[in-house]
């Protein structure tokens, strides 16, 4: 039975430019939709409105605070957390809903999307992407130093994201991955997603289930030229020319986060 995961989105106003990127590739989803932002006087009825759900979190408090505010409101036992600035290029209802049966099934606490690093390749879940030899594993993280806990795109159990949230209540955006969260969270059960067949995304690699665009690191717009090299010496090969398109509709080049 397919299961449409209900998509929870984090913004602030201060990237409402980025954030329209993401709506627009979200709101044909057949998925739920809910967007988590700060409280503000602007006119947004129409970014609202391609929303489900609109929740306003109170901006005086730190990032962990802000997020415990939105989910206490969220109702689903399981939800993909994503940020405003991981462009959801295409995503996979089919696979997604595997997951989501896997999660129920062996009791696991987060999934993140993005390729897991080379290292960490164990063989501890399996299923196949489709009926070709791409398939894909999830890989059980156990290591602290090898961010068990951080802010990719990501499947959760709530139960879970809370229970971390409510013991790291205030950390900011900058710290919450640090070395305390890690070593917390090796009681939970959390699995990364790898493929022999990704995608160079740039900042990230990516499986074909899931592929996001990391379009800003530390404020600025990814980098564009000709090689599709990020300013990390990261390729983003695979996703180059639609990026190219987004530069374009949405005039990027004249923006103050252009480098």
């Amino acid at each position: 039975m397919l299961h449409n995961i209900d998509i929870c989105v984090y913004s602030h106003t201060d990237f409402l430019d980025i954030l329209q990127i993401q709506t627009d590739y979200i709101k044909d989803l057949p998925n739920n939709s809910t967007l988590f932002l700060n409280r503000n006087t602007y006119d947004l009825h129409s970014l609202y409105s391609n929303y489900n759900n609109v929740i306003l979190y109170d901006d005086s408090k730190s990032y962990a605070s802000r997020l415990l505010e939105c989910i206490n409101q969220i109702n689903k036992e399981y939800f993909l957390f994503i940020h405003d600035n991981d462009i959801m290029l295409n995503i996979d209802n089919i696979i997604l809903s595997k997951l989501y049966n896997l999660m129920l099934e062996k009791s696991i606490d987060r999934i993140d999307l993005k390729q897991a690093p080379h290292k960490l390749i164990k063989t501890n879940i399996s299923f196949k992407l489709d009926d070709t030899e791409n398939d894909i594993k999830l890989i059980h993280n156990t290591n602290p130093t090898d961010y068990i806990y951080n802010v990719n795109p990501s499947i959760w159990k709530r139960e879970s994201f809370l229970d971390i949230l409510n013991q790291f209540p205030y950390k900011t955006y900058r710290n919450i991955e640090g070395s305390d969260v890690q070593i917390y969270c090796t009681k939970f059960k959390i699995f990364s997603t790898y493929s022999p067949q990704f995608l160079n995304c740039g900042y990230f690699m990516c499986i074909k289930f899931f592929i996001f665009l990391h379009i800003t690191h530390g404020g600025k717009l990814l980098k564009l030229n000709n090689n599709y090299i990020n300013s990390q010496g990261q390729s983003y090969i695979d996703i180059g020319k639609e990026y190219e398109k987004i530069v374009e509709k949405y005039s990027l080049k004249l923006s103050k986060r252009w480098t």
